[in-house]
């Protein structure tokens, strides 16, 4: 099958453009941030990317390609300045669709671990930060296969499968240096909320291995959203476990104006060090694919005490 790119349809912002009568529309987003903690004051554009993304038939695909850290100027004792030209492959996947529940995907993907995982772009995220949960216990990214079905089992709605059997697919663009991930996945609902459990296996680095648990809830009213999720984590040959647990509102005060706030405690993996946080922020968003965020994050640790701001778009 061979398209030809001879032309490009009219242009809608945020919503990307589709290229010539084909399946394909290419997008992007950028975000920069500015942080502020007691012994560093630093800006940076945060991350530029091109996206690729169309669906033809039983099938679709998403290519996502980042350059991360592209300029960071600091003004602390040192006052560095630097920039980073690498491209990295943050996602790049297929999917095929049986019928209208099952779906099986091959390529790098997001790890299906709770809720704040599947939202890896700074504009469609409440704050600029994440918390540490999804950064500290999981591989963020899975290069591997998956398999989904959305038919329900009683309460059960939604149930994957995520096999990884190899190394990813951009060594070294992830939060782990992954060998091996293997997780599954169920979605339950009720009358209130929406729930999700996962566990999962994983090795990295290369010989280490670690086993997870998760559990997460998500709740929508008309002027508020809560979420909650929790982690459990136990490395081979340790004989403690860690974990991780936060729960956040959003207050929807005004059509476009968020008032977000996260507390946050975390038994850190491997070292086992203790940390709490709280963040108070707010999200304005004069439109769906823009963001200006600012937030105050405070720690027990009041070394890591710092505001952030950042703006962000999708083109």
């Amino acid at each position: 099958m061979t398209f030809t790119l001879t032309h490009a349809e009219e242009y809608s912002f945020g919503n990307g453009v589709q290229v010539a009568d084909s399946p394909l529309i290419v997008g992007g987003y950028a975000s920069s941030i500015m942080d502020l903690n007691k012994n560093n004051r630093m800006v940076s554009v945060d991350d530029v990317a091109l996206l690729a993304y169309g669906e033809y038939d039983h099938m679709d695909f998403l290519a996502e390609l980042e350059t991360v850290d592209l300029y960071k100027k600091e003004f602390s004792n040192r006052r560095d300045e630097n920039s980073s030209g690498a491209i990295h492959v943050e996602r790049l996947y297929g999917d095929y669709f049986f019928g209208h529940n099952e779906r099986l995907r091959i390529g790098k993907f997001n790890s299906d671990i709770g809720f704040w995982n599947q939202i890896p772009i700074n504009v469609l995220r409440d704050t600029t930060s994440s918390p540490r949960l999804v950064s500290d216990f999981f591989p963020k990214l899975t290069t591997g296969i998956q398999y989904e079905s959305r038919q329900s089992i009683g309460a059960v709605r939604r149930i994957s499968v995520t096999l990884q059997n190899n190394r990813d697919l951009d060594i070294g663009f992830n939060n782990f240096d992954t060998y091996r991930h293997y997780a599954a996945t169920c979605d339950i609902i009720d009358q209130e909320a929406l729930w999700r459990f996962s566990g999962g296996y994983f090795q990295y680095e290369p010989w280490r291995e670690a086993y997870y648990l998760s559990g997460a809830m998500k709740t929508e009213q008309k002027r508020w959203t809560f979420l909650l999720e929790s982690i459990l984590r136990r490395d081979s040959g340790e004989g403690r476990v860690a974990y991780d647990v936060y729960a956040q509102g959003v207050w929807h005060m005004r059509p476009a104006h968020d008032l977000i706030f996260r507390s946050e405690i975390e038994k850190t993996p491997l070292t086992y060090a203790h940390d709490g946080s709280a963040i108070v922020g707010y999200t304005y968003r004069p439109l769906n694919n823009i963001a200006l965020k600012s937030e105050y994050e405070a720690h027990q640790n009041t070394l890591l005490n710092r505001w952030l701001f950042s703006f962000s778009v999708l083109f």
